[in-house]
C-alpha cells in the first residue's frame, strides 16, 4: 500500500489494530442485527440452507443469527483474537464455520451466492480502502451473487465531513462510487444500524448489490503483511 513513496498500511486493514481492540475494548456495538437485515435476505436472497460467508465477523454475533435461520455459515475475520471470541461464545455443535482470513488477500476457490458483512466498510476512511474492500466481496461472491451490506449512513454533506469518532460516515454517492465497477445495486434503505439508544441506533445504509457478471478486472490482493 504506498503513498508516494511511503508504504502505510490501511488502518482498516491492520489485523493488529483490530487484535487489540478486541483484546482491550468490550465491543459495545456488537449485538443481533435489526429486521430489515432478515427483510432484505428473505426478499432477496436464496433461501436457507444457501451458503453465506460474514465477512469482517468480528464475534460471530451476525454468523450465529444467520445460522439459528438454517443458512448455511462460514465466518470470517482476520482478527485472531476476533474468531477465538467468536468460537467461545458459539455453543457445541453450532453449524457455523470460523476461519482466520483476510478477505483482501484472498481468491476463494468456490465463491459464494452471498456475501454479507455488517459494519465492515464503515471502518475505511478513505476512497482507496473502501474500493479494496469492494474488490475483495467482489472476490469472494460468484458472478450472480449478492453482497448484503449494513454500514454508517452519512444524510449529509456535512455529516461525511465529522469523521472525528466512531464508524467512517458516507454518503450514497461515495458508496455507489466504491461498489460501482463489480456490483450493480437491487435496494437502498435507511435505517438504524442497532437497536441500543445512544450507542447503536445511529443511521445505517442497507445495500444488497449482485455482483455483475463482466465486471472490471479485480486488483490483485495485496498479500503482504499487514
Amino acid at each position: 500500500m504506498v503513498r508516494g513513496t511511503t508504504t502505510v498500511p490501511l488502518r482498516s486493514l491492520h489485523a493488529a489494530e483490530w487484535d487489540r481492540t478486541y483484546d482491550c475494548a468490550i465491543a459495545g456495538w456488537d449485538e443481533e442485527p435489526p429486521p430489515v437485515l432478515g427483510e432484505f435476505l428473505a426478499e432477496h436472497a436464496p433461501p436457507p440452507p444457501a451458503r453465506v460467508l460474514d465477512a469482517g465477523c468480528g464475534l460471530g454475533t451476525t454468523a450465529r443469527w444467520l445460522a439459528d435461520r438454517s443458512y448455511t455459515v462460514t465466518a470470517c475475520d482476520f482478527s485472531v483474537q476476533a474468531i477465538n471470541e467468536a468460537r467461545l461464545r458459539t455453543a457445541a455443535g453450532s453449524p457455523v464455520r470460523y476461519e482466520v482470513l483476510d478477505v483482501t488477500a484472498h481468491v476463494p476457490p468456490n465463491p459464494f451466492p452471498v456475501v454479507l458483512d455488517r459494519g465492515v466498510p464503515h471502518t475505511c476512511p478513505t476512497d482507496r480502502e473502501r474500493r479494496t474492500f469492494a474488490a475483495a466481496r467482489a472476490r469472494m461472491c460468484r458472478p450472480g451473487g449478492l453482497w448484503i451490506h449494513a454500514g454508517a449512513a452519512a444524510l449529509s454533506e456535512a455529516d461525511a465531513l465529522d469523521q472525528s469518532a466512531g464508524p467512517s460516515w458516507t454518503t450514497e454517492e461515495t458508496f455507489l462510487d466504491a461498489v460501482a465497477a463489480w456490483f450493480t445495486v437491487l435496494a437502498l434503505r435507511i435505517a438504524d444500524f442497532g437497536r441500543q439508544v445512544g450507542v447503536t441506533n445511529w443511521p445505517a445504509r442497507y445495500a444488497v448489490l449482485r455482483r455483475k457478471e463482466d465486471r472490471k478486472p479485480f486488483p490483485r490482493p495485496d498479500v503482504r503483511a499487514l
